[in-house]
Order: structure tokens, then C-alpha cells, then sequence
């Protein structure tokens, strides 16, 4: 089956996505009973009023407070958005608006496309969405997860794949080039020059291997993707695999996240039948195998060679590169490891061009990140938005700022490893290069805000004790240098602090960014680092005035007792 014959399979089956004059009812939700309540609930009104419309569940969109969200299609007018609907508001949305054209201005927040209507604000003129640009989340609340066919409908779906697959390896390779994509896992290394290396390694048998395990407790990125568009990732990995020669792949995932494993294994059951995975692949004479790893929780897992310790069955333990995993990785043979980011971005490139991808971002840092908004912040939202965007603009623009009229006192981005910004340094724009400027990392992209009523001391603590409680324990630096940190930071905390322990605090922290052999161990002292530097005054209201700088508790500090703790 060539592709024009998957686009025309797909388009049998769901005719209805390219029917102007169908109404379409899209249910974007995080959560998937209330979703799934939603959904029904619409079917039945629609029935019993005889209605024609077709009812869509969606996955989540990453507006987490918005969500249950539903967006409805009415031919000859803007989409409109509707937020927080329960089951009860269904009547009313399809009687005053389906029926009777009446916005329900108070559940209404947003229109979409040409058209203004009355008291409803267009979405282009609201920061949530004028400060975004969506690629790696471009389908995310657009379209079933679950079927293959609004995949390839409304998302150009397996379009790149079949470009790509007209090209030689070494044209995919030259063309993602031009794009400037870095990989999303954290180091940002140039993508194309990874895959450049892995296709020109020896041997017969490669392996792709998408890195799509949540190492950092506080990222909700790779749960949206893959529970709300996983055929993203996964042509994204087809691509990467013709283009190395690689017959085999496998996605690693967080095992806690059943339905994203469970959205995945009914992907590639799907593709089968459309030839996109197996033998041949859309009549190309290509032939690739992706198969599903459930990963546990640690964040050494985050880094590649602990990830394929963890996959061939032994500890995730990182491993001193003597060569590059590209050329002998798991099992010894040549392996291609990408983030699952990274892949999204890879098939929405070539669904595009790279000429279109890199008109966003930065002269060095092309294209977008995702973002998780954590902490003190009015919207824990996950967001994409183009590099060289600046942490304000998303702390406030789209994050709404810190609740309850207080002020912000720091973000700390990148995840447990990245480094705190002061309320006067959010001026930094998100790029590669700035980052590491401000001695920072683009890591897993969460910005975590902590509001006025934190504490410095308490705030590097809790982020210490975490990555203590995650170090492989492989390397004496890291191992010791954690430990001795946590120790440390207990004892200031505790009033027990001692004015040398700040200049013992950064030789540790030199030791560590030198002498670990991974990207973990040598970012871990930056939450320390950079908050002494940036709040000296809480470390000498601890260790010399024997108290704490800040009235209260506030939202942050309560985390001092507690390691971080994942989303449930």
C-alpha cells in the first residue's frame, strides 16, 4: 500500500474530517472518564434533539485548567471554544448554540479562524496562544489519539515518512540538516550530525531508540504527546530509522503511564494495517519494527547510555563513552538515541520543510520548546513556544503569573538540574545559548515559579535531597558530592550552618560539574550554586541570624520535608 492509498483508505473511513458542511465536536481532556462523560453526554443530547454532528474525543490540549474544553465546528462560522463543560452544561451548549446560535458567553473564551463574533475574543489576540507556536504539540487537542485517520487527515500524517522515503538516507539526512533541529533531550546536540554518525557506523544491525521516559517529576511533556498524538513520535522514529538503516526501534516509556502505553500499542496496531510499520513499508522496499519498553521512574534514565543499560536488563547506569552509542550502543551495534520531542519535531519537518521550521526560534537555537509550568503559578500549563522566547513572557504571559497577589521570587528551569533565575534575570530568553550563559540547561524544559513567601535555603534542599535520591550511585563525585550537599543544606536549613559551609558548597560543586561522567552529575550542583549566588541573604539569614528570612510557609517550602513527587 503506497501512501496514496493509506490517504484514501483514511479519508473512506473518516470522510467526515474533510466535510465542511459536518458539524464537529472536539473534547479535549486530560482526564479521560470525564472526557469520556462529556462525549457521551453529547452523543445523547444530539440523538434525542436529531442533530447531525459528529462527536470527537480529543486528548488533552495542556490547558490542564481549561480542561474538560470542547471546540465546535459550525459551517459558514469560527470554531469556538468552550471551557470547564460538564456533563449538565451539555443541554445548554446544544440547544443555545448548536440549535439556537446563542455563544453562552459565559463558557465561551475563544473563536477560531475568519469572523468575529460578538463578545467572543479571537484566540489570536490572547497570550496563551499569540505567544505560541506549536510543532512537537501540533496536534495535541486537535485530533483522536486513537485513530490513525485524523492522524493522517488533519495532522498530514505519514506525509513526511512518504517524502522521506523518496529520498536516499543520505538526502533525509542533508535535508534535516538545513532545519538546525537540536535534540530535545537536554545536551542539544545537532540532530542530523547524530544521525550522520550512526549511518555511517559499520554493521549491518542498527537500532532507533526514542528516549520518552518523564525523568523530571515535575514534566507533563511526554504524557501529552503520547497520549494525545503518538503517531507523531512514532513516524518521526521511521524516518530516523530509514535514514540510518536501522530494522529496529523501540520506545521507552514511564511504566506508570498505562494509557500512553496503551494509546502506543493501538498505534502500531494500526499501522500495520496500513503498512507503515513491518515489511515494505508503504511499497518502499524499507522494513522497520518498533516495539514498546516500560522504563521506571529514575532520572539517570534520562540519560542515554543509562537508558540502554536499562534496556539490555541491567542497572540504569550511565557508562564512560569511550565511543558514542551511535556507533556501538545497545548490544555493541550502532544506535540512534533521540528524545521523543526531538522525533515529533523530526516528522513534523519533513511534513513541512526544514526552510519552515527554521524561521522559528533563535540563529542558534531553532524551532520551539516545550514547556511545563510548575509551582507558584496560576496556570500549570504545558506549552510550546519558540526559542528565544523569555522566561517572563511565559511566567506571565501565558503562566498568568503568581496567585494570590503575591510576587515572584525565582523560576528554576531545565528541571531539578537547572538553575534559578531572580525575579530581575526573567528577562532570559529560552535558547541553548543563553542558557548555558547563564549556567543553566535546557533540560526538560519545566519552569518551576516559587513566589515571595519561599525560602532560598528550603527551595535548594528539596531539589538536592531529590537528586541525591536519584544518583546512580556510580560515580564518586556524584554519589558523595549529593550527599555532602543534602547534608549541608539540612544543616543550614536547620540553623545549624556554619559561615565556611558556602565556600565547602561550591568546591563540592566544582568537583561535581568536573568530575562526573554524566549529564546529571554535572548539572546537579547548579539549583545549589545558583541560589547562593542569587539569594545570599536567606543562606545568611539561616547561618547567622539562626532564622528564616520569609513569614510563613508559602506554597514552596512546605516541599522541604518531602522528595519531589510525580504528577499522579
Amino acid at each position: 500500500m503506497n501512501f496514496e492509498q493509506v490517504y484514501v483508505k483514511a479519508e473512506s473511513e473518516c470522510h467526515y474530517l474533510n466535510d465542511r458542511d459536518c458539524v464537529k465536536i472536539y473534547i479535549s481532556s486530560a482526564d479521560g472518564a470525564a472526557g469520556s462523560g462529556i462525549s457521551e453526554s453529547f452523543s445523547t443530547e444530539i440523538d434525542r434533539q436529531g442533530i447531525s454532528a459528529k462527536v470527537i474525543a480529543t486528548g488533552s490540549s495542556g490547558y490542564y485548567d481549561l480542561e474538560p474544553m470542547v471546540r465546535i465546528e459550525k459551517p459558514g462560522r469560527p470554531a469556538v471554544l468552550f471551557k470547564n463543560i460538564t456533563p449538565e452544561a451539555v443541554p445548554t451548549l446544544v440547544n443555545d448554540y448548536l440549535i439556537g446560535d446563542s455563544l453562552v458567553p459565559d463558557i465561551a473564551f475563544g473563536s477560531i479562524g475568519s469572523g468575529r463574533l460578538e463578545g467572543i475574543p479571537d484566540i489570536s489576540k490572547l497570550p496563551l496562544f499569540t505567544l505560541q507556536k506549536r510543532i512537537a504539540l501540533r496536534n495535541c487537542g486537535h485530533i483522536d489519539p486513537g485513530n490513525i485517520n485524523h492522524y493522517i487527515l488533519r495532522g498530514q500524517g505519514y506525509s513526511g515518512l512518504a517524502k522521506a522515503l523518496q529520498m536516499s538516507p543520505a538526502g533525509v539526512i542533508a535535508e534535516l540538516k538545513k532545519s538546525g533541529l537540536r535534540g530535545r533531550g537536554g545536551a542539544g546536540y545537532f540532530t542530523a550530525d547524530k544521525w550522520q554518525i550512526c549511518h555511517d557506523a559499520e554493521g549491518e544491525e542498527k537500532y532507533v531508540v526514542c528516549n520518552a521516559v518523564d525523568a523530571d517529576p515535575h514534566s507533563r511533556a511526554t504524557r501529552l504527546i503520547l497520549e494525545s498524538d503518538p503517531h507523531s513520535v512514532l513516524e518521526g522514529m521511521l524516518i530516523a530509522a530509514y535514514a540510518v538503516g536501522a530494522a529496529r526501534g523501540c520506545i521507552c516509556v514511564n511504566a506508570r503511564y498505562e494509557r500512553a502505553i496503551k494509546r502506543l500499542r493501538k498505534a502500531l496496531e494500526r499501522m500495520r494495517e496500513y503498512s507503515l510499520i513491518g515489511n515494505n513499508i508503504l511499497d518502499s522496499n524499507f522494513s522497520s519494527e518498533i516495539e514498546i519498553r516500560e522504563e521506571a521512574d529514575l532520572l539517570v534514565s534520562g540519560e542515554e547510555t543509562a537508558l540502554l543499560r536499562s534496556i539490555e536488563g541491567k542497572q540504569a547506569m550511565p557508562y564512560v563513552r569511550t565511543v558514542y552509542p551511535a556507533t556501538s550502543g545497545l548490544y555493541g551495534k550502532p544506535t540512534l538515541i533521540n528524545n521523543l520531542e526531538t522525533l515529533s519535531n523530526v516528522s513534523a519537518i519533513f511534513q513541512n520543510s526544514p526552510e519552515w521550521y527554521s524561521s522559528f526560534g533563535t540563529e542558534r537555537s531553532r524551532g520551539t520548546k516545550v514547556i511545563t509550568l510548575a509551582g507558584s503559578v496560576a496556570h500549570k500549563y504545558t506549552v510550546e513556544v519558540p526559542f528565544g522566547t523569555t522566561l517572563q513572557s511565559v511566567i506571565m504571559g501565558i503562566g498568568g503569573g503568581v496567585p494570590n497577589g503575591k510576587n515572584i521570587k525565582a523560576a528554576q528551569f531545565g528541571g531539578p538540574t537547572g538553575a534559578y533565575f531572580d525575579a530581575g534575570s526573567l528577562n532570559t530568553g529560552i535558547a541553548f545559548e543563553t542558557m548555558e550563559e547563564a549556567g543553566s540547561i535546557i533540560g526538560s524544559g519545566v519552569v518551576e515559579v516559587f513566589d515571595s513567601d519561599s525560602c532560598a535555603v528550603e527551595m535548594a534542599r528539596a531539589v538536592s535531597y531529590y537528586i541525591q535520591t536519584q544518583s546512580c550511585g556510580k560515580c564518586v563525585f556524584c554519589r558523595e558530592g549529593s550527599y555532602q550537599m543534602s547534608t549541608i543544606l539540612k544543616d543550614i536549613s536547620e540553623y545549624r550552618g556554619r559561615p565556611q559551609d558556602l565556600n565547602l558548597l561550591a568546591e563540592l560543586g566544582e568537583a561535581m560539574a568536573t568530575g562526573c561522567i554524566c549529564g546529571l552529575g554535572t548539572t546537579a550542583p547548579n539549583p545549589v550554586l545558583s541560589s547562593i549566588r542569587l539569594f545570599g541573604n536567606d543562606y545568611e539569614a539561616h547561618i547567622k541570624d539562626k532564622r528564616c528570612p520569609v513569614k510563613g510557609t508559602g506554597t514552596n517550602t512546605a516541599r522541604m520535608d518531602s522528595p519531589w513527587k510525580p504528577f499522579e
